[in-house]
């Protein structure tokens, strides 16, 4: 295990106070509204909270679905605890091993992949357990079968779909998925036409989780394909160019991924 780089990051923090039912995100909620512009993220200030962000993964390492399944008893107090502390944990290994520029830096001693380091090498702590990043993904978040949550989550990485400068709260969760999902499907370099190529611009993860968007384009009634997928969520005007472009025939192409740290 140990040549393969795992490094377990513990957290020594005080937990914050949590109410007698459900899970407090308000200091999770402010911080990111101090933290998250338009540009990306202020990691400085995230440096100068570093205490704050302890306390909160230490939070989320006493209180979960695990370890207190009385208060995540409805699906949406479970995804949007997963989706935060996702996103959270993504913030405290890259502050935890900064400076970096990409987490693409971050390595074990034996690196089998570019990313693997951070996705992978990494044990968070999470739920009164230990768990990485990928696993976390793939194995706990994607099994709420919902494409949605591809908008959600954050890489820290340049062409990731954007950190929201807010939490995720279950009274509110799915306007929050379908606005996420909106704002990806709308925007370049995650969905764009180039016509002088004939060409259907894509975001990688669109071909990465190729069968989440299919599936769910086929549970909306819509042919299970992924441009289906982003016709059920874009802005109108660019819903109009993708119908445009496809019915020229033009071809889908996913476009290279920018791991670059989506700093300011």
């Amino acid at each position: 295990v140990k040549a393969l780089g795992l490094r377990t990051i513990t957290v020594s923090a005080e937990p914050f106070d949590m109410p007698p039912e459900g899970f407090d995100y308000g200091w999770w909620n402010a911080a990111l509204g101090r933290w998250v512009h338009s540009g990306g993220v202020d990691y400085e200030a995230v440096l100068a909270d570093q205490e704050g962000l302890r306390r909160f993964i230490a939070t989320l390492q006493s209180t979960g679905p695990k370890t207190s399944p009385d208060r995540f008893v409805t699906e949406p107090e479970r995804l949007a605890y997963y989706l935060n502390a996702y996103n959270a944990l993504v913030l405290f290994a890259v502050v935890d091993n900064w400076p970096i520029d990409s987490v693409h830096d971050v390595r074990g001693w034996l690196d089998p992949r570019a990313g693997f380091g951070f996705f992978y090498g990494l044990q968070l702590p999470l739920d009164g357990d230990a768990t990485n990043l990928y696993d976390l993904e793939n194995e706990v978040i994607r099994g709420f079968v919902d494409a949605r949550i591809h908008a959600a989550i954050n890489c820290a990485s340049k062409s990731c779909p954007a950190l929201q400068p807010y939490a995720f709260e279950p009274s509110g969760l799915d306007a929050q998925l379908d606005a996420v999902t909106a704002a990806f499907c709308s925007s370049p370099p995650h969905v764009g036409v180039d016509d002088e190529a004939e060409e259907i611009q894509l975001s990688a993860i669109f071909d990465w989780y190729r069968a989440d968007f299919e599936e769910h384009a086929r549970r909306l009634g819509r042919p299970a394909t992924i441009v289906d997928f982003i016709l059920v969520f874009a802005a109108p005007e660019v819903r109009a160019e993708l119908e445009r472009a496809r019915s020229a025939g033009y071809e889908v192409a996913f476009q290279p991924y920018d791991w670059a740290l989506n700093g300011l």
